[in-house]
């Protein structure tokens, strides 16, 4: 099985993939438990600012609608936030297929 090629994109390319609107949804992958949570749009862009990675996720991720994962040098898979994102811009930006494990 071939690795899963990882895409990760800058700060203003992730911001463009955000849907409309003044909260965006978010979440962690606590173990067996997902928690989300609506985040302002503004306090999310400084995030992806500040943030040191800013990378496409897999198809699981892809498929809840959220193909944006941010994430800091040091992190536990637990510290890893999920972003909503607008599926058409992410789907042109980087389609599935260039991420999909053969």
């Amino acid at each position: 099985m071939a690795k899963a090629i990882r895409k990760f994109i800058n700060p203003e390319d992730a911001i463009n993939l955000l849907p409309e609107g003044e909260t965006v949804h978010t979440f962690l992958n606590l173990g067996m438990c997902l928690v989300g949570a609506g985040l302002d749009r503004e306090e999310l862009i400084s995030k992806i600012r500040s943030v040191g990675y800013r990378e496409i996720t897999g198809s699981t991720a892809r498929s809840m609608n959220h193909g944006l994962a941010l994430w800091n040098a040091g992190d536990k898979q637990c510290d890893v936030l999920f972003v909503e994102t607008d599926m058409d811009k992410l789907n042109k930006l980087a389609p599935e297929e260039e991420n999909k494990d053969e």
